[in-house]
């Protein structure tokens, strides 16, 4: 199998089993939802199964992809000039989920804002680096966007951990 075949039948099947694991596993235990929802589209499963089925679908689909282009394509002189299956990217991406679950365990001792922010702002710096200033203010102004609408125009109380008293 080619690298690049490698590397995608080995990340479908690595989405497809870690949203899989979620959706049945993590999402019944961490999200407690009430028995009886007037719309379905209000209970707060609702879109995280969306999305996780969404990736399920995805991940297979990449892998069966990947496997199916592997049997197609025959040419042994290819493979000799093929990329190594995981490089720096491959890496960023992993660091990128690392920061997201950092960002989820965060949010209850500190609200959304604080670790809101520093999610925005590591994601940024991680995409590029040099971009420090920009990604502070990008960052800052962005989440603090997003605040003002869920409180202001949605109604939708935001919890702040350490920025309750301030707000």
């Amino acid at each position: 199998m080619k690298t690049a075949h490698k590397r995608d039948f080995v990340l479908g099947l690595f989405a497809c089993a870690l949203a899989l694991i979620i959706l049945f596993g993590v999402l019944p235990w961490a999200v407690k939802a009430p028995k009886v929802v007037p719309n379905l589209a209000l209970s707060p499963t609702f879109w995280p199964r969306i999305i996780l089925v969404s990736v399920a679908g995805f991940g297979a689909f990449l892998a069966v992809r990947a496997f199916y282009d592997k049997v197609q394509d025959n040419d042994p002189l290819r493979s000799e000039f093929d990329e190594p299956p995981f490089g720096a990217s491959d890496l960023r991406v992993i660091l990128a989920g690392g920061l997201m679950i950092v960002f989820c365990s965060l949010l209850k001792p500190l609200g959304v804002v604080l670790p809101g922010i520093a999610l925005l702002l590591a994601m940024i710096v991680l995409h590029e680096p040099r971009q420090w200033p920009k990604a502070i203010f990008v960052s800052v102004i962005f989440v603090a966007a997003l605040y003002m609408f869920f409180r202001f125009v949605a109604k939708v109380p935001v919890p702040l951990g350490p920025l309750n008293s301030v707000f």
